[in-house]
């Protein structure tokens, strides 16, 4: 989509849309979705004010949400030009950690910060701390305040501050944690917590538990609702561990594939993100057919989209309902249905009357093509060349 003073009109496209789950077009004004519906009414209400697309038969989809992880000292060149991979892959938002970041040593932190807030793809920092800080009992209001101080030089997304997978060495992880998460939630800042690979669900859960229950013992405050707490890269094969995490004001990250349908199940906020240069799509499908606990395709495309969007701002975002930011993604597709691993489920879902938005039909093998991404209504990428497709085939 390219820049226009007045609205544009989508056409000839299917509008992955929870208000109108068969919409074939899209009119998108302001930075945002103003109106969905059929080819036939998109018709009566082409005038001269319209800058008018034809989608040449494509999938609409919110965007998806990524992750980047670059030093606070890199540069904004690499950093810019993982933001312009990512937007080639169909992300709008993205969360970048800047690791090994110093409160002493603003000036390259700033500079990044002002890369990002000037990027077309919404970024939402995380300020992650350098390993060797952790243990100094005045870091963590050192960390908020060096956050609030560089929020003064951006106008982007609130900064989140993080640690790094180092404070989980050892048993005193909880200890570590504490005044962290203390600070955070006095300045109404979010904490990410990074996880090791290696580490101990069940260990990971009880740290949780015993850094919130001193929290609550001091009188401290205890992260708002719409700012949970993130344990990065956490994941467990047992459904009683993650029904431990249940009113713990976390919210959890699977990096790739995980445990998606047990966390599901638990009702624990969950969101998946995909390893940095991994396609989206292909995270969906390794789901999809996974030999054990598969989800759907709308599960799975909804963890990495609305999921994530609760995770930085408590609101169910991800959608292109009328009202919402006009932020998709166009895809080639062969094939459109409601896959389910439950064939009775997926039967009734592509029953007109179920009203269940369509999503690609993925085989294990194909992946939809990359065609543009659009941020607020701005063009940021498209793909090299876009063929033209016939019409999507919608499954039963």
């Amino acid at each position: 989509m390219t820049e226009h003073e007045g609205p544009h009109l989508l056409t000839n496209v299917t509008v992955h849309s929870t208000a109108e789950p068969y919409a074939e077009a899209m009119i998108v004004e302001d930075g945002l979705v103003s109106w969905v519906g059929s080819e036939e009414t998109a018709g009566r209400l082409r005038d001269e004010r319209f800058l008018i697309e034809d989608a040449e038969a494509a999938l609409a989809t919110p965007a998806f949400f990524g992750w980047l992880r670059r030093h606070a000292q890199s540069s904004a060149k690499d950093l810019i030009d993982a933001l312009n991979q990512a937007a080639q892959r169909g992300i709008g938002t993205v969360r970048v950690v800047f690791t090994g970041f110093s409160p002493d040593d603003l000036k390259n932190t700033a500079a990044l910060l002002q890369a990002v807030e000037e990027h077309p793809l919404s970024v939402h920092p995380v300020l992650e701390l350098d390993a060797l800080q952790c243990g100094d009992s005045t870091s963590g209001e050192r960390l908020t305040e060096a956050a609030a101080q560089l929020e003064k030089q951006y106008s982007g997304p609130p900064l989140a501050i993080g640690l790094p997978a180092e404070v989980w060495d050892g048993d005193a992880a909880a200890e570590t944690i504490g005044p962290f998460a203390a600070a955070a939630a006095q300045a109404a800042q979010q904490l990410v917590l990074c996880l090791p690979q290696a580490t101990e669900p069940s260990v990971v859960v009880e740290t949780v538990l015993t850094v919130r229950r001193g929290l609550l013992d001091l009188g401290s405050s205890t992260p708002p609702a719409d700012r949970p707490t993130v344990l990065y890269g956490f994941d467990a094969a047992d459904l009683h561990v993650w029904e431990s995490l249940i009113g713990a004001g976390v919210h959890v990250v699977l990096i790739g594939e995980g445990h998606l349908a047990l966390a599901l199940r638990a009702g624990v906020p969950t969101s998946v993100a995909p390893a940095e240069g991994h396609e989206p799509w292909s995270v969906v499908s390794a789901y999809v057919h996974r030999e054990e606990d598969p989800v759907s395709v709308r599960a799975a495309f909804n963890a990495q989209v609305r999921g994530a969007h609760r995770m930085v701002s408590g609101l169910p975002a991800g959608h292109l309902n009328p009202g919402s930011a006009a932020t998709y993604a166009l895809w080639e597709v062969d094939s459109l249905a409601v896959q389910t691993p439950d064939s009775r489920t997926a039967a009734w879902s592509t029953d007109a009357r179920a009203r269940t938005p369509l999503l690609p039909y993925l085989d294990g093998e194909t992946l939809p093509r990359h065609l543009r991404t659009v941020v607020n209504g701005i063009g940021v990428s498209a793909a090299a060349s876009a063929s033209t497709t016939e019409a999507p085939e919608r499954l039963s």
